[in-house]
């Protein structure tokens, strides 16, 4: 066995977990009031027609009649009111416990008498239930009734926008976006949540499906134009490497966010973040330093900014391996290290001992010094340790010293551990293909 052959492992870069700007809470469990008895008039019914009436009810059943909400015939408004008045209700219940909410009462009118049109929640259609169930809480019941029915009911926008509404609230993001996706046209009541499924979508599908991720976006900022769906956006035009794009988006989305009072500042930093390595793509060293101080004002704490610059350092160092470019590559892992952070640091000084490690020469001196920098970062970092394995195997191979080659598997060991602890089971992999070929 040549004990000086090149080491190979895997490269990988950095990568940020993205989410939305703002969170959209799930409602409480709301059943919404219900009428028990229909009321009388005195007012002369006008003829044919539909009126709705918006009514108030309290805790206690007492209401109140409050306007109009909407009408075909306006002659018929006044006994509509009258029977919305002396009708009695069900209240709403929220978590278990009455509570003030309004009852839309509707109302058809004809020559000579009138019915109702809504009895609230005694409606037994399927579109009823799933809705029943969504008020309730009761997701996944909605979700399992929904999917169901449009087995047999497949052009069903309303149900499908329904499915949405189960889906979001059940947090699940990507099949939200995917029925609201199918239910084309969104009813404006829906609105609100399908931007916000389009949006949470958009980002969670950018690292592995850029392309849906975008047209999530799209989608997010046809429904609303907020700063959410223009970050949305622009994290998956990011992912999708049109970057000048995101920087569109992202400073738009920026603008309207820092003027929004409620913006905290974990989301000023997020969203600059992400605005900052698209200005890192872009070779905007200007807009980087910018952004880079803003964070730093935000959060003096922070290291996103060095982890970001780091980043970019250390994809050029990547894809100079991959061209066989080990002296750029080095170089790059060098800049990496002087501009990142303790992680990227880490990182760029462990992956250039590798990378050293598999020149048709290797200098294992230098592969340990480099090992050794790693180390000194972050002790027990499973990847530093896996270098200062190899590199120490590599000096074994020269000096046949027995103490160096106990050192290399010590190294090889502690490695073992952090990439279990770590859950890298790709790399756990690697470090044992290596000591069974090399030191077994």
């Amino acid at each position: 066995m040549n004990r000086r052959s090149r080491i190979t492992i895997a490269l990988a870069t950095l990568t940020f977990a993205l989410a939305p700007l703002g969170t959209y809470a799930a409602p409480t469990t709301l059943v919404a009031p219900t009428l028990k008895i229909k009321g009388t008039a005195s007012a002369p019914i006008a003829g044919k027609g539909r009126v709705v009436v918006q009514v108030l009810v309290n805790p206690d059943g007492s209401h109140r009649a409050t306007h109009v909400i909407r009408s075909t015939n306006p002659g018929d408004n006044q006994a509509a009111m009258q029977i919305a008045q002396s009708s009695t209700y069900r209240p709403a219940m929220r978590n278990g416990r009455p509570t003030i909410w309004f009852y839309d009462y509707t109302l058809i009118f004809t020559a000579s008498s009138v019915s109702v049109a809504d009895m609230g929640s005694t409606s037994n259609s399927p579109t009823a239930q799933i809705q029943r169930l969504v008020r309730v809480g009761d997701y996944a019941g909605a979700k399992t009734l929904a999917s169901k029915y449009l087995l047999s009911n497949p052009g069903d926008s309303k149900v499908r926008s329904l499915l949405g509404v189960a889906d979001f609230y059940a947090n699940d993001y990507t099949g939200s976006a995917a029925a609201f996706s199918r239910a084309g046209t969104v009813d404006a009541k829906y609105k609100a949540v399908a931007a916000h499924a389009f949006s949470s979508a958009a980002v969670g599908l950018a690292p592995t499906d850029p392309a849906t991720a975008v047209g999530y976006g799209q989608k997010a900022l046809e429904l609303d134009g907020g700063a959410n769906s223009l970050y949305a956006l622009g994290v998956a035009q990011l992912a999708a490497k049109d970057s000048a794009s995101a920087v569109t988006n992202l400073k738009k989305a920026r603008e309207l966010a820092f003027a929004d009072k409620g913006t905290n500042v974990k989301s000023k930093v997020n969203l600059d973040t992400v605005l900052l390595q698209a200005y890192a793509a872009q070779g905007d060293t200007g807009g980087e330093q910018t952004i880079g101080a803003e964070i730093k004002q935000l959060d003096p704490t922070s290291t996103l900014p060095k982890r970001v610059i780091g980043d970019q350092y250390l994809n050029a160092a990547f894809a100079d391996l991959t061209a066989k470019n080990n002296d750029d590559a080095i170089k790059n892992f060098d800049l990496a290290a002087q501009n990142g952070d303790s992680q990227v640091q880490v990182t760029a000084y462990a992956q250039a001992s590798l990378a050293l490690a598999n020149e048709q020469k290797p200098d294992y001196d230098k592969v340990k010094a480099y090992a050794d920098k790693a180390l000194a970062v972050k002790p027990d970092d499973a990847l530093a340790n896996f270098a200062e394995g190899v590199a120490l195997t590599g000096q074994w191979a020269t000096n046949h010293k027995d103490d160096v080659k106990k050192q290399a598997i010590a190294a090889c060991t502690k490695a073992e551990q952090s990439a279990t602890a770590e859950g890298n089971s790709a790399l756990l992999f690697k470090i044992e293909s290596f000591v069974k070929t090399n030191l077994s």
